[in-house]
Formats: structure tokens, C-alpha cells, sequence
């Protein structure tokens, strides 16, 4: 530490050197800095000649939020004759609230998500969508809200907390499933892991409680709905592979990006969002 702290200080020495014999020089560069900073202070993105969140500024006059759902995936978001809903549904409106503003849950195909979202038709997305890097460029995907991927299930008297504690074990998996190919993976790596198929994650999991595999790697979904009617079971801390759901915005909208990511931050703070979670899975 001490030798960059000389190294810094003969820098400085040079510099004011320097300074003394070229003082119209040292002018120009601190005018020029000056400017380069008035500059990039008057036009950052909110800043009084800098690009404006135009959305944001018609939630907080209108004091309305327009959140494009898709409700063909309950218990995520489904449609009833009256109103939507479900775990995105909840969220959405939790949103709203939070930020003092009625949320309205639009119902379009999956399809045209993205259009509504480009188009201005809606403010946000949510309807478990994951990052796609050929749309980074202009939609800005938030904080994870659920993990929807592969987790490890097993006895709650023999929890199983990782895949290498199966290491001479049998694992059982949804044929042909995201867990599957992971499972092949990690056969690769161990020295013996067995890997069992079925048809469906439930009967995976039966495969645990009935002695024919120390654990199953099912996606979280099936997982938290199954563990609800079966207490013998556990879910493990972490997902083995994960597909996080996250909200699209578009980039431009950074006031809004802002304010929705600190909601998110307070509710997994306060523990909101894991109700709401609770609630539907």
C-alpha cells in the first residue's frame, strides 16, 4: 500500500508541475471537464434536457397501471367470469397498490406479449417470462419473482440437499423433462447415479415416498403443489437448474423500472411476495 501511495502522490507532483508551466492549457482542460459534466448532468436520462419516462409520468397523473397477463396458466393467471386470477394476478395488483395506483390486468395470447409491451398497450409484463437476449436490447427484465425450475425432493427423515449427496443413489425424473437432461449431467459426473423415469413429476415424487429412489428432481411448480397434500416430503434450499419468471418493461421507462424494483426488493423484504407465492402454490 505504502509503494502506491507513492507512486500516487509523485503523480500528483507531476501534474501540478506540469500545471504551473502550462496554465492556459490547464484552463482549457478544467473548462472542458466542466462542460463534459453541466453537460451530462443536464441531459442524464430525468435530468431537464434528458430523455423522460413519459409512462411513468401518465401512472402518476392517471394513477392507473396497464399489466399484460396471459391467463391460460393457472395457477399463475386464469380467467374467470370475474375477474383474473392467480400468483401473477396477485402480484400485479400488489404492485399497484404499492405504488398508489389501480392496476388493470389486460388478457391478450402469449403471442402478442411482446407487441402490447413495444406498442405502449401495456405498461409491463408478467406471465412467467424468462430473459430472451434478443429482446434485451429494448425490454428490461426485472428481479426474479419465482424460480419455476428443477428442485431436488425427498424425505423429510432423509433430506437430500444437493445432487452430489446421490452419489451411488437413484434419482427419480419426469421423462424426457429439463430435470432429465440435468440428471444425465450429473450422471456424467458422479461415480454412480441411477436415474428412474416416469411419465409425470407426481409420480416421481410417489417413487420417493414408496422406496424406489432417494429423490426426485421435479420442476418447483409440481413440486410446492404436491408437498402441499404430502408432509413426508421436502423441497431442497436451492433449485439444481433454474427458470427464473421475471416482469419485462421496456428500457426507456426508467423511472418505472426504478420504482417496480424497489417494490420487489420491500416485498421479498417483508415477506409478501412468499405469501403470495404460499397462496397459490
Amino acid at each position: 500500500m505504502k509503494r502506491y501511495a507513492v507512486i500516487f502522490r509523485n503523480a500528483v507532483q507531476r501534474w501540478r508541475d506540469w500545471a504551473v508551466l502550462h496554465p492556459r492549457v490547464t484552463l482549457v482542460i478544467f473548462m472542458a471537464v466542466a462542460v463534459w459534466i453541466a453537460y451530462w448532468q443536464l441531459t442524464r436520462p430525468g435530468a431537464l434536457f434528458g430523455p423522460q419516462d413519459l409512462t411513468w409520468h401518465r401512472v402518476q397523473v392517471n394513477r392507473d397501471l396497464y399489466v399484460g397477463v396471459d391467463p391460460n396458466y393457472p395457477p399463475f393467471a386464469e380467467w374467470t367470469p370475474e375477474a383474473i386470477v392467480g400468483l401473477e394476478a396477485d402480484l400485479a395488483r400488489e404492485i399497484g397498490r404499492r405504488l398508489g395506483v389501480e392496476t388493470q390486468v389486460l388478457i391478450m395470447g402469449y403471442d402478442g406479449l411482446y407487441d402490447a409491451l413495444y406498442t405502449g398497450t401495456v405498461d409491463m409484463i408478467i406471465s412467467g417470462l424468462q430473459i430472451d437476449l434478443g429482446r434485451v436490447s429494448w425490454v428490461h427484465y426485472s428481479q426474479p419473482y419465482f424460480d419455476a425450475g428443477q428442485i431436488l425432493i425427498s424425505l423429510a427423515d432423509a433430506p437430500v440437499g444437493t445432487i452430489r449427496d446421490l452419489d451411488g443413489k437413484t434419482l427419480a425424473v419426469e421423462f424426457a423433462s429439463a430435470g432429465d437432461l440435468e440428471a444425465l449431467r450429473w450422471q456424467r459426473r458422479l461415480h454412480a447415479l441411477a436415474i428412474e423415469r416416469f411419465m409425470l413429476p407426481d409420480e416421481a415424487m410417489q417413487a420417493v415416498q414408496q422406496g424406489q429412489a432417494d429423490a426426485a428432481l421435479v420442476d418447483t411448480v409440481s413440486a410446492r403443489l404436491y408437498l402441499k397434500q404430502h408432509n413426508d416430503l421436502v423441497m431442497a434450499d436451492d433449485t439444481v437448474y433454474s427458470e427464473a419468471y421475471r416482469i419485462a418493461m421496456r428500457q426507456q421507462n426508467f423511472r418505472l423500472i426504478e420504482a417496480v424494483e424497489q417494490v420487489l426488493d420491500d416485498m421479498q423484504t417483508d415477506g409478501t411476495l412468499e405469501a403470495i407465492i404460499d397462496r397459490w402454490l
